[in-house]
């Protein structure tokens, strides 16, 4: 008995080493492949710092391999276009226009990558501001449109104008067209708008001798119309066509035309009148 008890005394301590030795190490490869997985998954896949605003729009092919592609196209047209309004105050239009007649496109073995990146941030906020402005201050679209409309009847006359009438309660417009055409428009008392052509550059009006030589081939030549003492400007091309017909800015505003009642018949300029004629 005391030799086995010895034995075990003495073989004890051999046993807890051998047990220590042969139980492998914690090993730290798990860790780092967890560690490797987690910065796989968790890559961002949105460009630049992702604290920053995303973008409008965002494409992103990390890879494209093309075997072969053949294309034939014919008479395509495309348009992106972008396009805000805001109660005629705020007018933005943005766009791109592709248009083809007849291509063929043949692609073999082609590697690409893509990364397109839109941001509309000042557009969205000059059309925020201005939404904004009219929340607080309602009364500014129909300002807005008063004036607009104002300005748009101003401009249209001017642009081809060659002088007024008041004859009877009702307006009469002359204007010159881009044909050379004189086109008579008359206003009645309800507002009512009507166009007849009554007569022409070649037969109502008189060519001043002054000319002068543009780009492209183009001769602008400027002619006289004495019922309302107005300057014609006329553009023609090489073929003796009219390319654009402009009156010439009085330096002076005139209301209407009236026939002077003494004296040999001649035209005056007068800031009222109630009746009037002009011979075309």
């Amino acid at each position: 008995m005391l030799s086995f008890s010895l034995l075990t005394i003495i073989l004890a301590p051999l046993v807890s080493l051998s047990s220590a030795q042969s139980t492998p190490p914690p090993s730290s490869s798990t860790t780092i492949s967890s560690s490797t997985a987690v910065s796989v998954t968790t890559t961002p896949t949105t460009p630049g710092n992702p604290a920053a605003t995303p973008p409008d729009v965002y494409l992103n092919v990390p890879k494209l391999h093309v075997g072969r592609i053949e294309l034939d196209v014919e008479n395509l047209s495309a348009d992106i276009n972008l396009n805000a309004n805001v109660a005629s105050l705020v007018q933005i239009n943005a766009g791109v226009q592709v248009s083809i007649q007849k291509v063929n496109i043949t692609i073999v073995d082609v590697d690409a990558e893509l990364e397109l990146i839109v941001r509309l941030g000042n557009l969205v906020q000059i059309v925020n501001r201005v939404f904004s402005s009219l929340d607080l201050n309602p009364l500014l679209i129909t300002a807005i449109n008063n004036v607009t409309s104002v300005l748009g009847e101003v401009v249209g006359a001017v642009e081809g104008l060659l002088g007024s009438v008041t004859q009877n309660g009702n307006t009469l417009n002359f204007l010159v067209d881009n044909l050379g055409n004189i086109v008579q428009q008359v206003t009645d008392t309800t507002g009512k708008i009507s166009s007849s052509i009554v007569g022409d550059y070649l037969q109502n009006m008189t060519y001043t001798g002054a000319s002068k030589a543009l780009t492209g081939g183009l001769t602008q030549k400027t002619y006289s119309y004495s019922p309302l003492n107005a300057l014609v400007d006329i553009v023609f091309n090489s073929l003796g066509q009219i390319v654009q017909a402009t009156v010439q800015k009085a330096t002076g505003t005139t209301s209407s035309v009236s026939s002077s009642a003494t004296g040999a018949p001649s035209s005056s300029v007068s800031s009222s009148s109630t009746s009037s004629t002009v011979s075309v």
